[in-house]
């Protein structure tokens, strides 16, 4: 994926100035793969704007420090306190267009229609495994009292690629297709110390509680 170029021509494109001082990325980092594996595990794209949800406001400090590497900008943390969550969100319109016209970050609720692309298929091991982080900091469970990890998602391509990337680690799972909404709920489950030990070599969290829990079956 030349991304240097499509960024080029991304900023060809933009008529106005943007108001808020933006660094786009002009190649593949594992910091971006770490972004977009949030962004397809529990992002928001609509209006412009950017968004990430989860309860643990310490999460988002590191939500707001890997966007800061990206793009050279912190998001903003609202607490909705109806809901007891805490979102992420920028409406910066150079970087909305930058996430879906050029790394493919589809608009409105991103995991509903949702495809892996192409590219991230190229890309090596150690970039995959960032972006299975992010799929697993947004979506994945750690168990508390057993050593288990689980992830679930709608998107028959992202359950796919984690499970030829788990394949390609030697990590064993187990997959199960549950049929409770409109669209089927794709699940992944990694049983057992000798797996976590494997999936861990090379897929770290950055979601505090998860890491803790993950850090206590490392042991």
């Amino acid at each position: 994926m030349r991304l240097e170029r499509r960024v080029r021509n991304l900023m060809k494109k933009g008529r106005k100035k943007p108001l808020l001082k933006v660094r786009l990325p002009t190649k593949i980092t594992p910091e971006l793969c770490r972004l977009l594996g949030l962004l397809h595990g529990d992002g928001n794209m609509s209006g412009g704007r950017v968004l990430l949800t989860d309860q643990n406001r310490e999460f988002h400090k590191t939500i707001g420090g890997i966007f800061k590497s990206v793009f050279g900008l912190s998001p903003n943390i609202f607490h909705d306190i109806n809901r007891n969550t805490h979102y992420s969100h920028t409406k910066s319109v150079l970087v909305y267009r930058f996430l879906n016209e050029v790394m493919e970050v589809p608009k409105g609720a991103v995991r509903q229609n949702l495809r892996v692309p192409a590219y991230m298929e190229k890309l090596g091991r150690h970039l995959q495994a960032e972006y299975v982080g992010g799929l697993f900091d947004a979506e994945g469970c750690v168990k508390r009292r057993q050593a288990e990890l689980n992830i679930s998602t709608t998107s028959k391509s992202v359950f796919e690629f984690l499970g030829e990337f788990l394949g390609g680690i030697g990590v064993d799972y187990s997959k199960y297709i549950r049929k409770r909404h409109i669209n089927p709920e794709y699940e992944l489950y990694i049983y057992g110390k000798d797996d976590l030990h494997k999936f861990a070599r090379y897929v770290s969290f950055r979601h505090p509680s998860k890491k803790k829990r993950m850090a206590n079956f490392l042991k």
